[in-house]
């Protein structure tokens, strides 16, 4: 919280920081003032859970002042910015030099194919002519080796000059610099265009300025609330009466998504599925990465909604006034080299590792908006089926989703991929936490619609209740698994800093993707798997003082096909494999025993496994207990004599199958013909008050 009002504390003094080093610059004449005026290109609507948000423009609509005559330099400031958020505009190099532009006069890219409705302005530049605006303190040429030409002299790298045309229309502009990059400096706190030859455009003209690809943290932002941007010049003949406006409005952008869970019994196949529903908090908050042209180069996906025909081009290389993109990218120069000038002094500072989706172009963003479904705990024996693509639904035509393969935790890298992704679980009691993920990137969407999309994930399972799969909780209960939903990919950098970007590599605090945002989602039960469980009771079992006691567990979950009679309609139960656990309380040869049960685990005790339509018999006296079933099966547990001699009490059998039934015979020692027979009772009975176990299961009067 400190440093954010360390930012608000900047941000409240930015009007006294006028001065910044103007030496050996030329200023606009004194007594001929050039008056400013500042709004926004259409602020825009940014995500509370973005790191790196793209702002609106900041618009300055200049008049006054007398044109710099034909062949005199124009006069050059420095034009500083300060925004209400921390800045995260991407940077460029080590010095600061970043993805933020000014430019003067609306310069078109060089290219006759305008959209239909889109023109440069009358007079204005027709192509888009770049220059380092760092006022010459870059001390060595960057871009020479960048060339096939031999090595230029003469020049300096920074410095903007152009020269007056005599008027004051945008034939100052046309074939001069007149798009200038800008760099980060004061640590984050301000984007500098240091040196921008503005000319004075008299009373007859206008001239544009206008400021973009401006980032910002907005996280802190209340939601509802605005980002402000503060502008600034080095010179006083260049006036500025309100030097503050609104460039975006803080929204959420991803609603509370709901997962639809699947609660599945642990004994029966799994066949449902989960649903991770993402809906927008506002139209336009899920975006693609850039715009492409029909052929589909050079992005991964076509946007129905926003696509130019006909065109060489990437639309969105095109800029004009007012244009709203709804991608992640912002204004991406097509740079043409100013005649007279060597070509590296026309080049601008680019990035060197090319991301996934771009060739490394400024104001291009590494992916479309991204989705991270972060699954916890996802029990062994359970795999989640994501599909390849995920399209919206009926109020959501033109929304789809794109499955990532081999991305990072974070949600960046990966490719795209070609087939449907499992997550296979792994949990178990014993295990301690476990994590997997996938991740999703928009790759078509319609700005004017306010769209939902849902992630459907297939559930399956493995079962083998002898060895709790899938996986229980400890001592059998319920066990639950849980998705987080969220935007990607994830910012791992501090707050409000300006990162470079690494290829390949997951963000620290040095490098960051854009876009990037934080979790606000809080984790959503997935898959809960139940236990299976039938729950007897056999109230009395002697075994000593002259008496013994023979008890049964029935496995009755086989049931009969009793089909095309009206009057039974019956439910069939699938046929459910488990296993049986007896749990002893009483005395044993005078010793209290408690909730003590065998088979026991920790004893290496096998389990009893009953199959379907088999049944587990037990004689107290001796141990001697069977399995019957045919084929008899493997590795049968048995309860050892130690165990049961001498036990006087109650016992409760508990099973992994839903469908139960037992009896007991309680016999005189040496006449085990002539004994008392009962039925066990079943705890399973929902009556109010005598519930004992919360488990629904089959109940026969007796």
């Amino acid at each position: 919280m400190a440093d954010f009002r360390k930012w608000l504390m900047a941000f409240a003094v930015i009007t006294l920081l006028l001065g910044f080093g103007t030496t050996a610059m030329a200023q606009i004449q004194q007594g001929a003032p050039v008056t400013c005026v500042a709004s926004n290109g259409a602020p825009k609507q940014v995500r509370v859970e973005g790191v790196a948000e793209l702002l609106g423009d900041v618009l300055l609509n200049c008049s006054g002042g007398t044109p710099t005559p034909a062949g005199q330099p124009v006069p050059l400031v420095n034009v500083r910015v300060a925004l209400s958020a921390p800045i995260t505009s991407r940077t460029l190099n080590s010095a600061g030099v970043g993805e933020p532009m000014l430019t003067i006069d609306e310069p078109f890219p060089a290219t006759d194919a305008w959209p239909s409705g889109q023109a440069p302005l009358a007079g204005g530049p027709t192509s888009q002519i770049g220059c380092l605006a760092s006022g010459g303190q870059t001390s060595a040429n960057p871009f020479l080796a960048a060339y096939e030409a031999p090595a230029v002299t003469g020049g300096t790298v920074g410095v903007c000059d152009i020269a007056g045309v005599g008027v004051g229309g945008g034939e100052t502009y046309e074939d001069q610099y007149n798009t200038f990059q800008g760099s980060i400096t004061n640590g984050g706190l301000y984007v500098d265009f240091t040196g921008v030859p503005v000319d004075p455009p008299g009373s007859n003209f206008e001239r544009i300025i206008r400021i973009t690809n401006l980032r910002a943290d907005v996280t802190k932002i209340p939601t509802g609330q605005s980002v402000t941007a503060t502008i600034s010049f080095s010179v006083p003949s260049l006036t500025l009466p309100s030097p503050y406006t609104t460039v975006a409005f803080v929204y959420q952008g991803f609603m509370a998504g709901g997962v639809s869970d699947d609660s599945i019994a642990q004994c029966n196949p799994a066949s449902g599925s989960v649903g991770i529903k993402f809906s927008e908090g506002f139209a336009s908050s899920f975006k693609t990465g850039l715009i492409t042209t029909t052929d589909g180069t050079p992005g991964p996906g076509l946007n129905a909604v926003r696509v130019d025909t006909g065109l060489d081009w990437m639309p969105q290389d095109l800029f004009g006034p007012g244009i709203n993109y709804y991608t992640e990218s912002g204004f991406t120069p097509q740079l043409s080299a100013a005649p007279g000038k060597a070509d590296p002094l026309a080049k601008l500072v680019d990035q060197t590792n090319a991301p996934a989706l771009n060739d490394g172009t400024i104001g291009t963003a590494d992916y479309g908006t991204r989705f991270l479904i972060t699954v916890n705990n996802l029990q062994n024996g359970v795999t989640l089926d994501f599909p390849v693509t995920v399209a919206g639904g009926t109020g959501s035509p033109n929304l789809l989703l794109q499955l990532i393969v081999d991305p990072n935790a974070d949600g960046t890298g990966g490719k795209w991929a070609t087939s449907d992704i499992d997550l296979d679980g792994a949990w178990t009691p014993t295990s301690g936490a476990t994590s997997g993920f996938v991740v999703y990137e928009v790759v078509s969407d319609d700005p004017n619609l306010q769209e939902s999309v849902t992630v459907t994930a297939g559930v399956s399972d493995t079962i083998n209740l002898g060895e709790n799969v899938p996986a229980l909780g400890t001592d059998a209960t319920t066990s639950t698994s849980t998705i987080t939903a969220s935007f990607a990919p994830i910012a791992a950098d501090t707050p409000g800093q300006s990162l470079l970007w690494k290829d390949g590599s997951v963000n620290t605090n040095k490098y960051g993707s854009l876009p990037r945002f934080i979790v606000t989602q809080a984790p959503q039960s997935a898959v809960i798997i139940n236990p299976c469980s039938c729950n007897l009771l056999y109230p009395w079992v002697v075994s000593g003082g002259g008496f013994d006691t023979g008890l049964a567990v029935v496995n009755t979950s086989v049931s009969p096909a009793i089909g095309g009679n009206a009057y039974l309609s019956w439910s069939y139960p699938t046929a459910e494999n488990g296993t049986v656990t007896l749990w002893f309380n009483g005395t044993r040869a005078g010793a209290e025993v408690v909730n003590e049960y065998h088979p026991n685990p920790t004893n290496n005790e096998p389990p009893i496994y009953v199959p379907a339509g088999g049944s587990f018999a037990l004689v107290m006296s001796s141990g001697s207990s069977a399995v019957n079933y045919d084929p008899q099966p493997s590795g049968e547990g048995t309860i050892a004599s130690g165990v049961t001699a001498g036990f006087v009490g109650y016992i409760i059998a508990t099973t992994t199958f839903q469908y139960c039934h037992g009896v007991a015979y309680v016999t005189p020692a040496n006449d085990p013909f002539h004994g008392s027979y009962y039925e066990a009772l079943q705890l399973d009975n929902p009556a109010p008050g005598l519930w004992r176990t919360g488990q629904t299961g089959e109940n026969v009067g007796h």
